[in-house]
Order: C-alpha cells, then sequence, then structure tokens
C-alpha cells in the first residue's frame, strides 16, 4: 500500500510538472543548523533551504526556492509544445542550461 501512495504521489508531481503552474511542496518547515546557519528552513527531499533563499540543485535539473510559509517551489524545465521541443538535455548542468536547447519541430516552407 505504501508503494502505491508513494508512486501515486511521485506520478502526480511529475504530472504537476508538466502542467501550467509551478509545482509546490507544502509546509516544509523544519528547524535545525545548515553550514553555519540555524533556524527554521524548508527540507525536501535532501534540500535545506532558509526563506527567501533558491537552491540550483545539480543532477535533478530543477531550481527550488523556499517561501515565507515554508513551501517549496520548484522551477521545472518548460515541456516541449506543439512547435518546439528541447534536446540536447545535460543532468550535469545546473538549471535552466540542463534543460537542453529549444528546437522547431515546425516544418521549414522555402
Amino acid at each position: 500500500m505504501k508503494a502505491f501512495v508513494a508512486s501515486f504521489l511521485l506520478f502526480g508531481l511529475i504530472a504537476y510538472c508538466y502542467g501550467v503552474s509551478q509545482p509546490v511542496i507544502k509546509d516544509t518547515k523544519t528547524e535545525g543548523c545548515v553550514g553555519d546557519k540555524c533556524g527554521a528552513h524548508c527540507a525536501w527531499e535532501g534540500a535545506q533551504i532558509f526563506p527567501g533563499e533558491f537552491l540550483n540543485q545539480p543532477g535533478k535539473c530543477r531550481k527550488l526556492f523556499c517561501a515565507d510559509n515554508f513551501d517549496i517551489r520548484i522551477t521545472p524545465c518548460p515541456p516541449p509544445t506543439a512547435e518546439y521541443e528541447w534536446v540536447d538535455r545535460d543532468e550535469t548542468k545546473l538549471y535552466p542550461d540542463c534543460c537542453g536547447v529549444k528546437k522547431d519541430r515546425r516544418p521549414k516552407i522555402d
């Protein structure tokens, strides 16, 4: 049952990432120290970010932002459209360079 719920949540997050809205992970507040900085901060999937700060995650091709209410806003790569697709994705680079380059899908008219 736990695996089903986890799979459902993961599928929902992936589907949400490709929607129009920016994905949000609600209420990620935790207390503690991160390096030499202590206090309340956002924590999710190993990321620890203080309110008002961004974290560009190497290898995950996304940028996270910790809001003042401790929600994490995720900025993913843009989804493909009927006109454009993204090619040459490179997970070793930071966001947005990791997303690749936009390639026009529309036929060329001579």
